[in-house]
């Protein structure tokens, strides 16, 4: 199968999410935390492979990636945004592996650039869309893998008993 690959533009994601109240702290790096965690649960079932591009645009930095199975998170170097990393990296795969890519970014000038290299573009507004659409469709299939379960199982019991059980497993209310 070829390969595939997600580039986020991170605090363009981030700051969208904000906007859309699906991520709520008090301070910056915990929103970042919150954010890669979403994004990990997001990329545990699919076949991308995902970097979250963060800034370290006016920072003094190297460029540092940290791998966070399932996903590499990209912290830029000195004077690189995230937007330029993306293009870069774009622009290398797709020239010299010739490997699918798909851009999450609102920044209209990276997804013209990245546009031109042959990326499949996706605004933030839809990938966010896909995040909780996914996050549903997990919790329904959790839900009836669940249900049947508990339907397989031959466990002499009260039906009161049961019926606790039942929505401890399928709603997750306390016993």
């Amino acid at each position: 199968m070829k390969k595939q690959y997600l580039f986020i533009d991170g605090y363009n994601l981030l700051f969208r999410m904000k906007e859309y109240d699906l991520i709520k702290s008090s301070t910056f790096p915990t929103e970042r935390d919150i954010l890669i965690d979403i994004l990990k649960e997001y990329s545990s079932g699919n076949n991308y492979i995902v970097y979250c591009i963060f800034d370290a645009y006016l920072t003094r930095s190297k460029e540092y990636i940290k791998e966070e199975a399932p996903i590499n998170i990209v912290y830029t170097k000195t004077g690189e945004k995230a937007d330029q990393w993306i293009e870069r990296k774009t622009r290398e795969l797709r020239i010299e592996h010739f490997v699918d890519i798909i851009v999450v970014s609102d920044d209209h000038d990276e997804r013209d650039t990245t546009l031109g290299y042959g990326a499949i573009l996706r605004d933030c507004h839809r990938f966010i869309k896909d995040l909780k659409e996914r996050k549903q469709n997990v919790s329904r299939l959790s839900k009836k893998h669940n249900k049947n379960k508990l339907r397989n199982r031959h466990i002499r019991m009260s039906d009161r008993d049961r019926k606790k059980l039942e929505n401890f497993l399928i709603n997750g209310d306390k016993l």
